[in-house]
């Protein structure tokens, strides 16, 4: 009995165990089963968030329109217009890939136990072979989209508007990059090592290092009226950082950005860096490139055709890249159009332009976002490059309602307290927060211009470039191309000169500059005191004198701004020579913009080294008296019109950026005044010169200059038209390159210089030297003129003037100077010569032949024998 009781509680205390076991299984199988559902519906109803920015890994260049997607999913996104990509999705796979036009396409892992993550991709650039065929069964269907483009143009473009302004942010950075270890072993290199090393952790695990020496943010107001064409930049604010920059007027002026990068693509070549770029919406769309549908996509609420482009012979000035057209409208919305160093442009290898347009409610179309980039490329593979990056955005467009004229005189202008440094400020000012690039680049730029021999080479590129050395901002001394030369009339000839600038005084300019031969043992000067009367319409008073020794022909006036080539004539065997003292009262002024004048008072005086003489009573004949030299004072009137001509100022002086595509014509009117301070003449002298530069079509780029003058007064025939020949080896665009110095001289004549580039229009397309970028050019000029017989027999021998200081030396014995023949041109036969030649040898050489085709017996005033055949070379640095 005993035992069975014993039993039973033993029986029942492991039911309990059993029952206890039971309970706790079906406690984790509920817990279980919770989990599962809990997991489940999580997996059902995640949303996985990733986000990341796609850049150029060479230059850290945002790149729009990149697809994104995971792989092995029908997951993705595209790149917006700063390259930010944003992909939201339920389910998750391995890896995310980038694709997009020119680069390598590339992946990365994604980590599935986060539901946010950020994953940024730096490209490699990769060449797009132009070789492929694409056969299509009819018609390319791209054709009819741009047909429908170019159709509707005219209501799309921004042309139709009569005016238009808009608020405007722009950042500008310039960096070094393409720092090879080599270049970071230099002595510069190695003191802003610290800088290096920061950059290369920020620009990625792909990406390259660059060095920033300048960068800028500004805030600014852009006008622009139509008819006639006006545009206008007021810079509000703005904070500029740079190596080597003196922050002032003339930096904020470049900074502003619209003025200068306001690109059109409907125009059929976008102006970029002096060249003429075919715009891949031009009307030579289909001539020029290679187009093909990609895809269709929402581009701010614009349903776009995705078009990618590509040039038929990549040697050209053309583009590469991808436009989004509106299915609606065929208005142009987003464009990325990239040069590759292929392009016939030199010391670059890219030029991106990225650009988003917005519609106003005219329907037309103004750019909201532009960016772009030059990549300027190391001179050799031991150096560094250079990359320069702008960002535009523009918003609050105001349309048709056009300023007064006289509001668009000055087209940049710098508020007085534009300077802003405040980083506050521009936290809320900015349109786009800056990237952590963009900070950094802000902070190390003051430890990189602190560098000792940074300084030095800032130092030294600034006098290169100005031919000038500063002295603060107040003074300067130079140029140096005029501090030497040796020549027969003076040896060796020294000049030292001096300018004031801005910092001195804003109003007074002073200039001066005393020079000396070491073998005529003269001292030489000049000296000259403007005031500035009006910066807005450019008005400014001086007076100027001077003594030196010139020559005849080849006076300042005559050759122009050509410096480098006055210069030089100041070599070697110096015939023609004349001592001239000069003194000149002079007003400028530009009461409206295009159209300038200049009005001065001058006289000077003519006292020649050579055997010359006039005839002062030439009715006499050979008994006639005669002079040796001369007086001369007049009275000067010039009008200018230069329509649509740019100026920047710079300090106390005003930079013109040229008027493209509009002739400047200019009229010169001189009066002679008998008596007035000795003078010999009375005299009436005009003169007219228009230049223009055009593009013609395909063929390249075209300039022309055409000038004529008439003097219907009797005079010596230094006081006519002397006709700028050239006996340096250095080409000149504004001479007859096969004339002699002085050889003809007309007191009525016509002229006609012409000269073309092709570009790259014949040697890009042979395969043997189309990669030495060459450019074929072409010139002829043609030359009518004429002398009376009235002046002719003026310089005629006549009763010869005994001048002890001319016909002795300082021994006694008598000096024995040639006497000049001054020829006149047949009425009815021109001065013809033609040239050909090579441009961009070596990327900064020219080399062109000239033939003269007429006047080859002719023999110069010295009795030299004509050039029929020169060959003239110059050194330039041009895109």
């Amino acid at each position: 009995m005993a035992k069975a009781i014993i039993f039973d509680i033993e029986k029942a205390q492991l039911l309990n165990k059993l029952f206890n076991i039971i309970m706790i299984q079906h406690k984790l199988i509920k817990l279980l089963i919770f989990c599962i559902v809990v997991f489940t519906h999580q997996a059902i109803f995640a949303q996985y968030t990733i986000t990341g920015r796609i850049t150029d890994a060479k230059n850290g260049d945002p790149l729009p329109f990149a697809s994104v997607g995971l792989k092995g999913l029908n997951v993705g996104a595209q790149t917006n217009f700063d390259g930010v990509y944003t992909i939201k999705t339920k389910f998750l796979s391995d890896s995310i890939y980038v694709s997009t036009v020119n680069y390598k396409k590339k992946s990365k892992a994604i980590n599935k136990t986060v539901t946010a993550q950020t994953i940024d991709f730096q490209m490699q650039a990769e060449a797009k072979s132009l070789d492929e065929v694409v056969v299509y069964s009819g018609e390319n269907p791209a054709f009819k989209i741009l047909r429908r483009l170019r159709e509707n143009a005219e209501k799309n473009d921004r042309k139709r508007l009569t005016a238009f302004e808009y608020d405007s942010y722009s950042k500008m950075e310039l960096d070094v990059d393409n720092i090879s270890d080599k270049f970071k072993e230099k002595k510069i290199m190695k003191q802003i090592q610290g800088a290096i090393e920061k950059f290369e952790k920020i620009a990625g695990e792909d990406g390259k290092a660059v060095i920033p020496t300048f960068i800028s943010e500004t805030l600014s107001k852009f006008y622009f009226r139509e008819t006639p064409n006006r545009k206008k930049e007021v810079v509000l604010k703005n904070n500029i950082k740079g190596v080597g920059v003196k922050e002032g007027s003339f930096i904020s002026q470049l900074v502003g950005g619209n003025i200068f990068a306001n690109y059109n693509f409907y125009d059929n070549f976008v102006p970029f860096l002096g060249k003429d770029i075919i715009s891949p919406v031009g009307n030579n769309w289909k001539g020029t490139y290679a187009w093909y549908i990609s895809d269709t996509t929402d581009v701010d609420g614009h349903i776009c055709y995705g078009m990618e482009f590509d040039p038929k012979n990549d040697k050209d000035l053309v583009f590469v890249g991808k436009a989004y057209i509106d299915t609606t409208s065929y208005a142009l919305v987003q464009i990325d159009a990239t040069i590759g160093k292929q392009a016939n442009i030199n010391f670059i290898d890219k030029i991106k332009i990225s650009q988003e347009l917005e519609k106003t409610e005219e329907g037309a179309w103004l750019p909201a976002k532009t960016r772009f980039l030059i990549d300027i490329a190391e001179i050799s593979k031991n150096s560094a490059g250079m990359l320069l990056k702008m960002y535009i955005s523009n918003k609050n467009f105001v349309i048709n309602q056009p300023r007064d004229l006289p509001f668009y005189d000055i087209p940049v202008e710098v508020a007085e307290d534009s300077k802003e440094p405040d980083p506050n400020f521009w936290l809320n000012a900015r349109h786009e927060s800056l990237s952590a690039q963009d900070i950094l680049a802000a902070k190390l730029i003051d430890t990189v211009r602190n560098v000792p021999i940074v300084k030095t080479y800032v130092e030294i590129a600034e006098i290169i470039a100005s031919g000038y050395k500063r002295f603060g901002n107040k003074f300067a001394v130079g140029p140096y191309i005029n501090l030497f030369a040796v020549n027969s009339e003076e040896g060796l000839r020294t000049r030292f000169g001096f300018k004031t600038l801005a910092g001195f005084d804003k109003k007074w300019i002073l200039k001066g500059w005393l020079g000396f031969g070491t073998k005529d043992l003269v001292f030489k000067y000049g000296g000259e005191m403007d005031y500035i009367l009006s910066r807005r319409h450019w008005t400014v008073a001086g007076i100027k004198h001077s003594y030196d020794l010139e020559r005849i022909g080849l006076t300042p006036e005559l050759i122009g701004d050509n410096k480098i080539f006055y210069a030089f004539t100041r070599w070697g065997r110096f015939t023609g020579a004349y001592y001239r003292r000069e003194s000149e009262i002079f007003l400028k002024t530009e009461p409206t913009k295009g159209i300038s004048f200049n009005i001065a008072f001058t006289t000077r005086n003519f006292d020649p080294l050579f055997n010359f003489q006039f005839r002062t009573q030439p009715e006499l004949g050979p008994k006639s008296p005669s002079l040796d030299g001369y007086d001369d004072s007049f009275i000067t009137v010039e009008a200018r019109y230069a329509k649509n001509e740019t100026f920047l100022m710079d300090g106390n002086e005003r930079i013109s950026l040229g008027a493209k595509r509009i002739p400047v014509i200019s009229i010169v009117y001189q009066h002679g005044m008998k008596g007035v301070l000795g003078s010999n003449f009375n005299y009436q002298r005009i003169t007219a010169k228009i230049y223009q530069s055009f593009r013609v079509g395909s063929f390249g780029r075209s300039d022309y200059t055409v000038q004529a003058g008439y003097i219907p007064s009797e005079l010596p025939a230094p006081l006519l038209f002397p006709h700028l020949g050239n006996q340096t080896l250095f080409y000149n665009r504004a001479a007859f390159n096969t004339m002699h110095f002085f050889e003809f001289v007309s007191d009525k004549f016509v002229s006609l210089n012409y000269n073309h580039n092709f570009e790259g229009l014949l040697f890009n397309r042979i395969p043997a030297i189309r990669q030495l970028k060459w450019r074929l050019i072409a010139s002829a000029n043609v030359l009518f003129g004429s002398q009376r017989q009235d002046n002719l027999d003026l310089m005629k021998e006549a009763i010869p003037v005994i001048n002890p200081r001319r016909t002795f030396d300082k021994d006694g014995n008598p000096i024995i100077r040639p006497r000049y023949n001054f020829s006149a041109l047949e009425p009815n036969i021109p001065y013809v010569e033609v040239g050909y030649g090579i441009d961009n040898i070596f990327k900064i050489f020219r080399l062109q032949a000239f033939h003269r085709l007429t006047y080859l017996d002719h023999k110069a005033p010295n009795g030299d024998l004509p050039q029929s055949f020169a060959l003239k070379a110059s050194v330039h640095f041009s895109f």
